[in-house]
């Protein structure tokens, strides 16, 4: 009973039909189970071959399926609005600048943030021209950047940058424009990304400046300097690297200076030719690999030409950047001064040695007189005992042998005074310094025999040899006990004496030279070791400035105790070979230290 009510009323509704506002009424879902029920009762129908109620229900079918197709379109048309709306509000509310440009750059649509970018209102912009937005110096520009958008060889997808300025009240804003060409409706356009790059435009020309200012500083600096990266490559280099680099005539990577790889440079023949640093190399790697913080090396660079000298200086860089800093400092002027310095000195050594050797004439002449007249004397004797009754050729050979040990011994003085007076560059050799002091002692023995004065030396035995100069170092001992003598003989005190005493230490040998003279003036126990300073008048100045010299080039000392109270007393030490490294006496001797070099 009841399903047949059901069909019943389903007929009934068929048969009359559904009017637009209950179709409308129902929802998706009852139309879809209306529609379903019409399709099964018009299928029934052309079973019962009822062509009238096939035709009422396929109408009413076609009713229902044009209700849900209209629905359909009404929400689709519904959420293309909504869409629409969206991507309108996107475009319009974007934080980033769109434009959309004809091919004369007229402007089609403008968004909130171009038009704020640009500095105009979007009402004002709207079709006007871009062109007269921009400075003076860029509406060329940007023609020939549409020109490129809107010519582009594959049409669609190919994006076109340019940087354009635009002048607001704040200033010149700096604006990014991104540019691709798409087709619209009346016909291709440009569509344009515009991007405030003010600040990064405003911090790169702060780097610019910045590297144009540190530019300018390594290019006034005198020295040539290379800045290398963690691999080695220059990374900058200053203008007297360039110009070095030119006049040496070295490969065209190290004259431009930049992305060449400096070590592979200073292990090639050419870059060792003429910088000499391949043994430099492993410095600046090690300094690179920050085994070490600095290096330097002292190296010549010679040419036919010229002699030249340079100082190569690593130091790592600090911070972030790693790498080094590499600079070649020309020393020539200052090896040349060296050189000079030490020409001088010789010459002036040469000068104490004749002036000592004038100061002991008198007593070098005495000196010498006496083993020639025993030669004389011998010889007369030699004679008697030749010839005649009291003939007597055993002592005969005697009296020859005494000549030749007399003319032997004057052979020796004049030796000693060719060694000394000798002109030559300082070589040192492992000496005996008993030899040498007792050398020294015997030179002024006569000079000061002739003055009355007293020599007293006190030797401890077994000295230990040094590596010394002996011909200098005697000079020293010489010019001290010289001018002791003097002293005393100036004055004439009641008590004559010079005293030589050795005292060997640990690290190093004293000897001290006193006198009983007036001593120094208060004062002076420096002044006396410059050059030309002298208390006598008949001094050059020159001996104890020479010999200050010679006495720090062996790695030693001279100075005058300003303790005693009694005569004046000077001190000399040398020190031992296991205490002196050959290299520093040297570097003191090349580096001409010492009154004479002031």
């Amino acid at each position: 009973m009841s399903d047949k009510g059901a069909g019943s009323g389903s007929s009934e509704r068929s048969s009359e039909g559904f009017g637009l506002d209950e179709l409308q009424r129902l929802d998706r879902g009852s139309l879809e189970a209306q529609f379903d029920a019409l399709v099964s009762a018009l299928g029934a129908a052309r079973e019962a071959h009822d062509a009238q109620r096939c035709m009422m229900l396929d109408l009413q079918s076609h009713q229902i399926e044009l209700e849900i197709q209209g629905r359909e379109l009404r929400e689709t048309q519904k959420a293309l609005e909504l869409s629409r709306n969206h991507y309108a509000r996107l475009f319009e509310e974007a934080p980033v600048g769109y434009v959309v440009f004809d091919r004369e750059g007229r402007i089609r649509a403008v968004n909130l943030a171009a038009s704020c970018l640009i500095g105009r209102p979007a009402s004002e912009l709207e079709g006007a021209s871009l062109l007269d937005f921009v400075v003076d110096s860029e509406p060329l520009d940007l023609l020939a950047h549409l020109g490129e958008v809107f010519d582009a060889s594959d049409g669609l997808g190919e994006s076109c940058d340019l940087t354009l300025h635009f002048a607001d009240s704040d200033g010149v804003r700096v604006v990014r424009l991104c540019s691709v060409r798409r087709e619209a409706v009346s016909g291709p356009e440009c569509m344009a990304v515009l991007l405030d790059i003010t600040a990064e435009h405003r911090v790169e020309a702060e780097r610019q400046a910045n590297e144009r200012l540190r530019q300018a500083v390594l290019d006034a600096l005198p020295s040539q300097i290379a800045v290398l990266d963690r691999a080695g490559n220059i990374i900058a280099a200053n203008r007297a690297w360039r110009e070095f680099a030119e006049e040496s005539g070295v490969s065209e990577d190290l004259r431009n200076a930049v992305r060449s790889d400096h070590l592979i440079a200073c292990c090639s023949g050419e870059a060792d030719r003429i910088r000499g640093e391949g043994e430099s190399s492993s410095g600046i790697l090690q300094v690179l690999n920050r085994e070490r913080t600095a290096f330097s090396a002292e190296y010549p660079c010679h040419t036919a030409q010229c002699k030249r000298w340079f100082v190569m200086r690593a130091v790592a860089l600090e911070g972030e950047q790693e790498g080094a800093v590499v600079s070649y400092v020309d020393v020539t002027e200052r090896r040349l001064a060296e050189e000079d310095a030490r020409r001088a000195r010789d010459a002036l050594a040469q000068v104490a040695r004749l002036n000592a050797v004038g100061i002991l004439a008198s007593s070098l002449i005495h000196e010498l007189l006496q083993p020639l007249s025993s030669a004389s004397f011998f010889c007369s004797a030699a004679s008697q005992l030749a010839e005649g009754p009291a003939a007597d050729p055993a002592r005969l050979v005697d009296v020859i042998g005494r000549v030749s040990g007399q003319i032997q011994r004057a052979g020796d003085i004049m030796e000693r005074l060719r060694v000394f007076l000798r002109g030559r560059k300082m070589h040192k050799v492992t000496a005996s310094l008993d030899q040498v002091v007792r050398g020294a002692f015997a030179l002024v023995q006569w000079f000061a025999s002739d003055r009355k004065v007293l020599l007293r030396l006190a030797v401890p035995d077994e000295l230990p040899e040094l590596l010394i100069d002996p011909v200098q170092i005697e000079q020293i001992l010489v010019n001290l006990i010289c001018n002791a003598v003097q002293a005393i003989d100036a004055i004439d005190p009641p008590r004559r004496e010079v005293s030589i005493e050795v005292v060997p230490g640990d690290t190093e040998i004293l000897m001290v030279v006193r006198d009983s003279g007036p001593g120094l003036p208060n004062g002076r126990h420096e002044t006396v070791f410059d050059i030309f300073e002298s208390t006598n008048d008949s001094s050059l100045g020159l001996g104890l400035a020479i010999s200050r010299s010679i006495a720090e080039a062996h790695g030693g000392r001279l100075w005058a105790d300003p303790g005693n109270a009694e005569g004046a007393v000077f001190c000399l030490t040398l020190p031992l070979p296991e205490a002196d490294p050959t290299a520093v006496g040297q570097e003191r001797l090349d580096q001409g230290v010492g009154g004479l070099d002031a």
